[in-house]
């Protein structure tokens, strides 16, 4: 069950009457019991978890303690737990649940755009190993997603670009919409009705993928498209106490990967200086020092994509046509961190 709805209380009543779990609990942070949790009216009790914001709850601890606050509220194999949040929520609440008991039922309530058309959709579920993003997790779909975009009103304009670097993402490995985010940007913020259309589509195009290969033995490594870098680019800000949006590290991630692809004569330099324009125009550059550089492509071999040491990139030939995982040398790869670093410079 995935899907847009404009009627949230009535989409989540209908799931608990059709699954009847024995207790309901919701994990959210307190922004979202500010924020978006109001937004939520059912008959039945609902016990809330409250987790720390972001990044920050998606580690063994934190798994843990809503462990225990489950047990210690009786929660059973015939439990639910509703995850109310952005990636971060969904990503930890989906390996908690499918890990208590060997399993209970989850439902994601995406607050975010980024969650909207990405993180909630694909059943990947992952918590942090110290740095390295997602390193712990399973494959679980969860039982029910339900997509609100009214939440979209309460998002800062930062939680925007987060989804924008997603959708970006999808435009370039569908070949549908890529056009129109050239010529004509993004739907003005307040136009809920457009932005529900623009979700639905992301989430078709997601969905379609994981269709034919959920557990990533093939096509789906496509959905990597900018996250080898991004996720190095994470780990470094972490390392030094410093704050970066995974949107803008995705943004960065698809020109980094996509510069290293052109020099290896992947992808042509004409779909190169689209993508340099589109994020330029759209996103702020990530900063750091030719000195990171080393570190940077030290992070990329041990992304969990990667195969023997070897650095693995997810690129495009051309706007709708993806290309084989691309196994890039390390000196290929430093030369496209400096590039980016020149051309933002």
């Amino acid at each position: 069950m995935i899907g847009i709805t404009h009627r949230l209380s009535d989409s989540l009543k209908n799931f608990i009457s059709e699954n009847q779990p024995d207790k309901i609990f919701v994990l959210c942070d307190a922004n979202v019991i500010q924020y978006c949790l109001p937004a939520i009216s059912v008959e039945w009790p609902l016990e809330i978890i409250e987790i720390a914001e972001g990044e920050r709850c998606k580690n063994l601890t934190t798994c843990e303690n809503i462990w225990e606050a489950l047990a210690n509220g009786g929660a059973t194999r015939n439990s639910l737990l509703v995850c109310l949040g952005g990636g971060s929520t969904t990503d930890l609440g989906g390996f908690v649940a499918s890990t208590y008991q060997r399993g209970i039922k989850v439902c994601y309530i995406p607050t975010t755009l980024l969650c909207m058309v990405d993180a909630a959709i694909g059943g990947k579920t992952g918590i942090n190993l110290g740095g390295l993003k997602n390193y712990i997790g399973t494959f679980r779909m969860p039982d029910a997603v339900l997509v609100y975009p009214e939440f979209l009103r309460t998002l800062p304009d930062a939680e925007w670009q987060n989804g924008k670097a997603e959708m970006i993402k999808h435009a370039l490995l569908s070949g549908k919409g890529w056009t129109d985010i050239l010529q004509n940007g993004f739907p003005d913020q307040s136009d809920i009705r457009e932005w529900s259309q623009w979700i639905e589509a992301n989430m078709k195009f997601k969905t379609s993928i994981i269709s034919e290969d959920f557990a990533e033995n093939n096509i789906r490594a496509m959905l990597n498209f900018g996250h080898t870098a991004a996720h190095a680019l994470e780990f470094l800000y972490m390392n030094q106490g410093r704050q970066l949006s995974h949107g803008q590290a995705v943004a960065a991630g698809i020109l980094i990967e996509t510069i290293a692809a052109s020099m290896m004569e992947v992808c042509p330099v004409g779909l190169l200086d689209n993508i340099r324009s589109c994020i330029h125009d759209n996103f702020d550059p990530v900063a750091y020092n030719p000195s990171d550089v080393p570190e940077l492509n030290m992070v990329t071999r041990k992304d969990k994509k990667s195969k023997s040491g070897n650095i693995v990139c997810s690129v495009i030939s051309e706007a709708g046509k993806p290309s084989p995982p691309l196994s890039v040398p390390e000196t290929v790869m430093y030369k496209a961190w400096l590039q980016y670093l020149h051309e933002t410079a």
